[in-house]
């Protein structure tokens, strides 16, 4: 089933942003918009119908109001009642322009919601995009922990048990900034990832031993943030499970997570073993990597132990 909103939601949550006024319509607020993009509807007002996505808000700004106008109203009343007969999800009128009559009595006949606001276009499509790519991105719940860690989003994936909590607890005892704890929200917008938590759990670690707590409280606000993008992925694996083979391999490893590939490397994990230093340096080593300079240093390694024989253990 396709993802959508009602425009009763999206009444509801800009209503105050964007001075929202229902104008007419109000029989079709129970209808939904499926998709992030908005349409200015252009040639549709000049009777070219053919690329007109009902799921979408329909933007009416000065251009389109001006040349409705500019035909007359007979003319205008036609095209309007064709547009709007095609079963829009709404139609959002800027500036603060005046609506004809025709207008409001095409959308009550139709039941298409009709909006007007004060702001500018440009205002109204920025809000409005924003708003929905939120709600209609897709998304997926990962058990882990996402951390901001040197401004690197980590996600720490692992079996329940294998010590999530405790390293994300003891990154924030060293500065790092916790986002989600036990379930993340991973959304894809604009094909990146955003990690979130669950509102109900958010600011929340349990620590076996200690019982849950409350990263804010116990570190101040500066400790956690709402949302991360993610950019790495580090799997803590028991150590008689650790794959030998992936002792090398961080720079060619990825996850996939909503069709989206994300760097991963897996970190093994035994008594007396520092996994925090670890995520930390992985983070780091993530940064050169984006800055061109890790396989530049890589290289240098490699060269340079080949000359002395002993290659890369």
């Amino acid at each position: 089933m396709q993802k959508g909103i009602l425009v009763s939601e999206l009444f509801r949550d800009l209503k105050s942003a964007l001075l929202l006024e229902l104008v007419a319509g109000e029989n079709g607020l129970c209808k939904c918009i499926g998709n992030p993009r908005i349409q200015k509807p252009g040639l549709a007002l000049a009777g070219f119908l053919k690329h007109i996505h009902p799921d979408r808000v329909q933007v009416f700004g000065e251009t389109e109001m001006s040349y409705l106008e500019h035909i007359g109203d007979d003319k205008a009343a036609k095209r309007v009642a064709d547009f709007f007969s095609l079963g829009i999800a709404c139609v959002v009128v800027t500036k603060g322009i005046e609506i004809p009559s025709y207008m409001v009595e095409a959308a009550d006949e139709h039941a298409v919601p009709l909006f007007a606001s004060p702001k500018v276009s440009s205002e109204c499509i920025d809000r409005l995009t924003d708003y929905l790519e939120d709600m209609l991105s897709p998304e997926q719940s990962v058990h882990g922990v996402l951390v901001d860690v040197f401004g690197v989003g980590v996600l720490i994936v692992g079996e329940s048990g294998v010590g999530k909590s405790e390293c994300a607890l003891e990154l924030v005892h060293r500065g790092h900034r916790l986002v989600a704890d036990d379930m993340v929200l991973v959304k894809r917008k604009r094909g990146i990832l955003w990690g979130t938590s669950p509102a109900r759990i958010q600011h929340l670690v349990e620590v076996r031993g200690l019982g849950i707590v409350n990263m804010r409280d116990l570190f101040g606000v500066s400790s956690v943030r709402q949302k991360k993008r993610v950019d790495l992925v580090v799997e803590l694996v028991h150590l008689e499970r650790f794959d030998e083979a992936e002792r090398i391999s961080f720079a060619q490893r990825y996850k996939e997570l909503l069709g989206v590939k994300i760097p991963y490397v897996s970190l093994p994990v035994s008594p007396g073993r520092n996994i925090t230093m670890l995520v930390e340096v992985a983070a780091k080593l993530f940064l050169l990597r984006e800055s061109g300079k890790l396989s530049e240093s890589m290289d240098h390694l490699i060269v340079g132990n080949e000359a002395d024989g002993r290659g890369v253990e």
